[in-house]
């Protein structure tokens, strides 16, 4: 039997390092190749091929690197039964997101993982994560994922919380999609592998800002968001999307000027409801978008997708306030 085909996309992170026995220093392997030395038993399982696209730090990552991540991907999609893409840990949600919306229709999974130790450190988590990431891109499942240990979480729906080895990422509303255990549980919340047509659409306009309300925003601050003409912005309400008073006129600037504006919570488990409070149907009116129970990581991506697909404001507000990808709650 013809062992499954998974491609290995290498873009940055801590799993292409390693710590050098002679100096103790950290420092890059010389070839991806090096890999299969400490996964000598998935070669027995896997036919790996290895495609290295960059070597950055999680923190110098750019849409330029999703577009190509997307790229790549559609050009190898029919040759591999799974794909896994090896990235620094601290903005590997955004990545997922990226993927997501650029790699709509997907048949086979996109898994995403890293590590916060190098690969040859017998103590640290990149050779774990990395054989979870593996069997993860043989599963049923046909969507982008991340998976650091033994849980499969949807990458649109993912988070770091924490600078560990056990529980670096998590997914604050959404279960995980599997889990490996003595056997592997999958979730009913998955999309399946199925023959879809693949749409690879790898747009972004970053020129967009984010911003947290707080008590005693000034309204200089915000008059100054919008004198640097961004093309949207991301604004971090209280709750279920409430905004002080002060600050209706300002949006009825930003409005004028045709900026989408959408609204995400500022706490872990919220969710916008614009209809709830009569307050909050004011802010409809002055159209700001809602959020609904996005990641902070997933409404600033979605903008960045959606401001490349329309120029028009209805357009863009039923882009974002649609689940595309499963990334939020539409009901």
């Amino acid at each position: 039997m013809p062992r499954p085909k998974i491609a290995l996309l290498y873009v940055g992170g801590s799993i292409g390092m390693k710590v050098n026995q002679k100096t103790g220093r950290i420092e890059p392997i010389e070839s991806l190749t090096e890999i299969h030395r400490f996964l000598p038993e998935l070669q027995r399982e896997v036919a790996l091929t290895f495609y290295s696209l960059a070597n950055v730090g999680s923190s110098e990552v750019t849409p330029e690197n999703w577009i190509e991540i997307a790229q790549k991907i559609e050009e190898l999609y029919d040759d591999f039964e799974g794909f896994v893409v090896v990235h620094g840990t601290n903005t590997m949600s955004y990545t997922a997101c990226a993927l997501s919306f650029a790699l709509q229709g997907l048949s086979k999974p996109v898994i995403l993982t890293g590590a916060i130790h190098p690969i040859n450190d017998i103590a640290g988590d990149g050779r774990m994560n990395l054989i979870y990431a593996i069997r993860s891109a043989q599963l049923d499942i046909a969507e982008v994922c991340v998976v650091l240990g033994p849980r499969v979480i949807r990458g649109c729906r993912s988070k770091k919380v924490d600078q560990s080895l056990f529980r670096t990422f998590d997914s604050a509303i959404m279960p995980a999609l599997a889990e490996f255990n003595l056997d592997v549980h999958m979730s009913e919340r998955r999309i399946v592998r199925r023959k879809r047509t693949l749409q690879c659409k790898p747009t972004f306009d970053s020129n967009i800002v984010i911003t947290t309300l707080f008590p005693g925003i000034h309204d200089s601050y915000l008059n100054g968001i919008l004198n640097c003409n961004p093309h949207g912005i991301v604004l971090r309400a209280y709750g279920p999307g409430m905004l002080p008073e002060h600050l209706f006129g300002w949006l009825r600037d930003v409005t004028k000027a045709g900026i989408p504006v959408v609204t995400t919570s500022q706490a872990l488990r919220g969710k916008i409801d614009l209809h709830r409070f009569r307050k909050q149907l004011t802010l409809e009116r002055l159209g700001v978008i809602s959020g609904s129970d996005m990641t902070l990581e997933c409404a600033a991506v979605k903008l960045m997708w959606a401001l490349t697909q329309s120029k028009n404001p209805n357009r863009i507000r039923d882009i974002m306030e649609r689940s595309l990808v499963g990334e939020l709650d539409d009901r």
